[in-house]
């Protein structure tokens, strides 16, 4: 318990000054400079910044006469930002000398940013019990509120120390998963990977773990909802082509869902109805890749008994000078190419997102060339909702018995 308030001083997930009951934060105060300012000069404490370095810092490509007048108002405004705080002797907090200005360290402080850099420090020293990794871990996670300075994250010298303290983040989130994990501590590690998947959407790390933890959980329909989140962002906004990890990934869910996984079924009519649970009312059957694939081999073995042909057939889009179309262009459109192709087909027409500019798709099918009939009305739908579409659509189509 402290018997005399400290200022304490946040800069991961934003920048925050509170001393006792008041507080401050780049959220509420309109004016950048004065917490430009504020946030160098505790950034780098440990030294006396220059004038001219915050004058390059603060009035970079500001015509006019020399700074320094101008800095010094700044310096005055950030003094009385703190003295309105309750610091005392808050102007004293600043300090100038020798044609610089520096962070009056003599005055403690309680700083997120070096809390956090020791808990990271104490899970990686040797000799660490490993309740007390665990612990270190989950304390330092809940000290991670966001990136470094989000409100100024377009300065260079932020992005630099923003990309230090995140990659500790996702060491540390992965060192806490890997423990809870060992631990059977399901719960707790969905918990940290869902805050994970808040703070950065884009490690693709984070969404594994958390598909995983809610496998482990029981919780396979939340599990499929955030696989399918996962696969929409990366494979469809961001253009990544769908890995590996993905599918066996997918395999797990479906793993885990097999059966009612209550129990067992009384009669068939049960078990038809819990496999049909989820089957489309009418259109071509879309699936993910993984289960397209489980449908190739299924029809692949089973082509030489049957007398119905089954073509494999490709469906890409690209600008009509053959270049890759752009992104935001070609998800809004694949998406509308989706629909044609759900509307046109038949319920036994089986459609995957093979990349970011394909479908790919089984259909039943005599020869290749009823298949490319098949595709034709697809793209003739496609063009006549769509006539001012920039998109060239490129059919390819084969029977399955020529693939291999």
């Amino acid at each position: 318990m402290e018997t005399t308030p400290i200022l304490h001083i946040n800069m991961l997930g934003g920048c925050s000054l509170s001393y006792g009951d008041s507080s401050i934060d780049d959220a509420r105060y309109h004016a950048k400079k004065p917490w430009t300012l504020l946030e160098y000069l505790i950034a780098f404490r440990s030294r006396e910044i220059p004038l001219e370095e915050l004058a390059n810092l603060l009035y970079a490509g500001e015509g006019g006469a020399s700074p320094t007048g101008a800095l010094k108002t700044l310096v005055y405004r950030a003094r009385m930002m703190l003295e309105e705080l309750g610091v005392p002797n808050g102007k004293d907090m600043i300090l100038a000398a020798r044609g610089s200005y520096a962070w009056n360290n003599s005055v403690p402080i309680a700083l997120d940013v070096d809390r956090f850099e020791l808990a990271c420090q104490r899970v990686s020293s040797p000799g660490l019990l490993p309740e007390e990794k665990l612990s270190v871990c989950l304390e330092a996670l809940e000290l991670y509120r966001g990136d470094f300075l989000p409100q100024s994250a377009g300065e260079k010298w932020v992005m630099e120390l923003s990309a230090y303290y995140h990659s500790l983040y996702v060491h540390l989130v992965q060192t806490a998963v890997e423990q809870l994990f060992a631990r059977e501590r399901w719960e707790e590690a969905a918990a940290v990977c869902a805050r994970a998947t808040a703070i950065d959407a884009y490690q693709a790390s984070f969404h594994f773990h958390l598909v995983r933890a809610l496998v482990r959980t029981g919780r396979r329909r939340q599990a499929l909802e955030q696989y399918r989140r996962m696969y929409a962002l990366f494979c469809t906004e961001l253009g990544a082509a769908p890995s590996a990890e993905m599918a066996a990934l997918y395999r797990e869910i479906g793993q885990a869902g097999a059966g009612t996984g209550g129990e067992p079924a009384g009669d068939l009519a049960a078990v038809s109805s819990f496999l049909l649970r989820e089957d489309p009312l009418a259109g071509a059957f879309f699936c993910e890749l993984e289960v397209f694939r489980n449908i190739y081999l299924l029809e692949s073995r089973a082509v030489t008994r049957s007398r119905q042909g089954v073509c494999l057939a490709l469906l890409s889009a690209s600008m009509r000078d053959g270049t890759p179309p752009p992104l935001k262009l070609l998800n809004d459109y694949m998406d509308k190419l989706a629909e044609c192709i759900q509307t046109t087909l038949r319920r036994g027409d089986v459609v995957s997102k093979y990349s970011v500019s394909q479908y790919v798709l089984l259909l039943p099918a005599p020869t290749a060339e009823s298949g490319a009939l098949a595709l034709g009305r697809v793209i003739s739908r496609f063009v006549e909702r769509y006539p001012r579409c920039p998109l060239l659509l490129r059919p390819s189509v084969q029977a399955i018995g020529a693939a291999s």
